[in-house]
């Protein structure tokens, strides 16, 4: 008597885009004083309406003497997939190091704390620094006991950066419509040497493997 598993592969498709947590991604929105709506930390920033990547305006950032931040605080669910995206583009190429991203986990408003499997990549020591607009991207996994990340834009000393288009969304698991017009149903699991399947309605492979990865 044999008990098989019966992975689903291909009916299930990973989506890497879901809605975007940044409050004012594209820096469209300013607030009388001429602070960039929903950033709560901005140090030496201004709007931008001749460098953009899309919209109506960026932020240039300058760090002066000084290495200079604008950041926000974004909620988050432990064990979820998170993926930040943004547009930079270098003001002075020729001056400063540039910039890059300084992000934490926090396990509340305020105490932010390490992880060893995403510091390296949400505080690279690699400087972002471009004539031309390119895309910045890393995605990482929540840690417990994080319900906050601090998403941070960090423009070193004697550096301008143009910024736009920031995103912070959750992957999402969706179901491919292509492929499956319905999720398939799979009974009995475990199945002892026969397996029913229902609910595929388009042509499809569908591999069976036992406990130890083998293919049936």
């Amino acid at each position: 008597m044999r008990t098989f598993v019966i992975p689903v592969l291909l009916a299930i498709s990973t989506i890497c885009s879901s809605q975007n947590l940044v409050i004012n991604p594209g820096f469209e929105e300013w607030d009388e004083t001429g602070k960039p709506v929903g950033w709560t930390h901005a140090e030496s920033y201004s709007k931008e309406a001749t460098e953009i990547h899309s919209g109506i305006f960026s932020c240039l950032h300058s760090g002066t003497t000084s290495t200079k931040d604008l950041g926000q605080t974004i909620p988050v669910t432990p064990g979820k997939e998170y993926t930040l995206s943004l547009f930079y583009k270098t003001a002075q190429p020729t001056t400063g190091n540039g910039s890059r991203i300084w992000c934490y986990w926090k396990k509340d408003s305020v105490n932010n704390f390490t992880d060893t499997l995403t510091d390296a990549l949400m505080r690279p020591t690699k400087y972002l620094k471009s004539d031309t607009w390119q895309e910045f991207s890393i995605t990482v996994t929540a840690p417990s006991p994080a319900t906050f990340f601090y998403l941070e834009l960090r423009t070193n000393s004697n550096s301008k950066m143009y910024w736009d288009d920031i995103s912070f969304s959750e992957s999402v698991v969706t179901w491919d419509r292509e492929l499956n017009q319905s999720k398939p149903v799979i009974y009995p699991v475990p199945a002892d040497n026969q397996v029913n399947i229902e609910g595929i309605t388009t042509p499809a492979l569908v591999e069976i493997v036992d406990f130890h990865g083998d293919k049936l």
